[in-house]
């Protein structure tokens, strides 16, 4: 399944003269290199031109315009008056175009035709509307400044590679443009190998990226690796959704920080393999913060009607709002309860999980009149319990 660069694409590039600039990960790149910096009072001058074209010509602000000018200098206006109304003409609108330049400034010194309009025709050919191109390359302008056929073209032909349709892979780079402009071989290759290894299937491996993309790929080889032997030691099916969310749940917790949160559990009187048994049905539980799973085993071991066996079967209960959920829910049907309107045995898991509008309907909005206490408990003007 997992290609390289397709042969249409290939056929898209003709061979031409690209401005290399090397492309970061999270932050915009040193592009001193570029700029030619005058000195003495030709520095003035410069930097007072550079500002005031930055300012009424670009529409950036004055300290934005000023900062630039430290290290990005312009001589004419020529090119860039092309470059600017090359944008508009392509559907960028003034605030995009003032993102844009703020972010990456020698995009002014490109040229349109050879430098610019290649990668925008390309990423069309592709299938990005005019609203799909403006908003990812005003949000990643580093696109732009990457190489159309170094970077761009096989770059997304890996990506289509992984994920199968055009339509997906622009999807995914709507979400996260600096897929574009990164060296994905190298960040992506070693994982999926490891995973194949492992006997995940590439469908799950698409899905894994579609999901979170920045995640899987930003997370370092060694740790991905490291996470995955312990997933696959907790006998979670590389073929199941659940493998993903436990990998997902490892990599976003530190060692010392996963060990932490197993010793909040056990303080609460959890065994190691009651907290692995909420884990295999619920990952996502140890990645909550430390704050947030205390507040949920504090409130549930102090209602003996409840009981912190409750979450070991049902620990999606930890992911909910315990201000705006199970308090308010559980009020409810203590009121319901002690007027014997609603059986003692109840699950409450369900009456958790139903949508706000049907519990209203069902609990709240059909006894009120009945029991007045009930919109009051849902309120939470009454205790529970009361």
């Amino acid at each position: 399944m997992f290609g390289f660069v397709s042969k249409n694409i290939v056929q898209f590039v003709n061979r031409r003269v690209v401005i290399e600039i090397q492309p970061c990960f999270f932050q915009n790149p040193c592009l001193k290199s570029i700029s030619t910096t005058p000195k003495g009072k030709e520095t003035s001058k410069a930097t007072d031109f550079t500002v005031s074209y930055l300012v009424n010509s670009c529409g950036l602000s004055s300290d934005s315009a000023l900062s630039v000018s430290k290290w990005f200098h312009l001589k004419t206006t020529e090119n860039p008056d092309f470059v600017l109304l090359f944008f508009k003409k392509q559907g960028f609108t003034d605030t995009q175009i003032a993102k844009m330049i703020s972010f990456r400034p020698d995009l002014l010194k490109f040229n349109p035709d050879k430098i610019l309009k290649p990668k925008l025709d390309f990423l069309r050919d592709v299938g990005f509307s005019t609203p799909d191109l403006t908003f990812l390359l005003s949000k990643s302008p580093n696109i732009l400044a990457s190489s159309l056929d170094n970077q761009i073209v096989p770059t997304y032909g890996f990506l289509k590679g992984i994920l199968g349709t055009d339509e997906v892979v622009v999807s995914i780079a709507k979400r996260a443009p600096w897929l574009l402009h990164n060296d994905l071989h190298k960040m992506i290759g070693p994982k999926i190998r490891a995973l194949r290894d492992h006997g995940v299937p590439d469908s799950s491996i698409s899905a894994m990226i579609k999901q979170q993309p920045r995640g899987f790929i930003s997370a370092k080889p060694d740790r991905f690796i490291v996470a995955l032997t312990k997933v696959k030691e907790m006998d979670f099916k590389p073929s199941s959704s659940f493998f993903y969310l436990a990998l997902r749940a490892i990599l976003s917790t530190s060692e010392s920080n996963w060990e932490e949160k197993f010793e909040l559990y056990r303080s609460f009187g959890w065994s190691e393999d009651d907290i692995l048994s909420a884990f295999k049905k619920q990952p996502h539980i140890m990645a909550l913060s430390k704050d947030k799973m205390r507040k949920m085993m504090d409130f549930f071991s102090r209602e003996p009607r409840l009981g912190l066996s409750v979450i070991s079967h049902y620990p999606n209960l930890l992911l909910l709002s315990l201000e705006k959920t199970i308090i308010p829910r559980w009020s409810v049907i203590c009121v319901l309860k002690s007027h014997g309107i609603l059986n003692k045995d109840v699950n409450f898991y369900t009456i958790c999980c139903s949508k706000e509008k049907i519990f209203l309907e069902k609990y709240v909005i059909k006894y009120q009149e009945k029991v007045t206490q009930v919109l009051e408990a849902y309120q939470g003007k009454t205790v529970i319990g009361g």
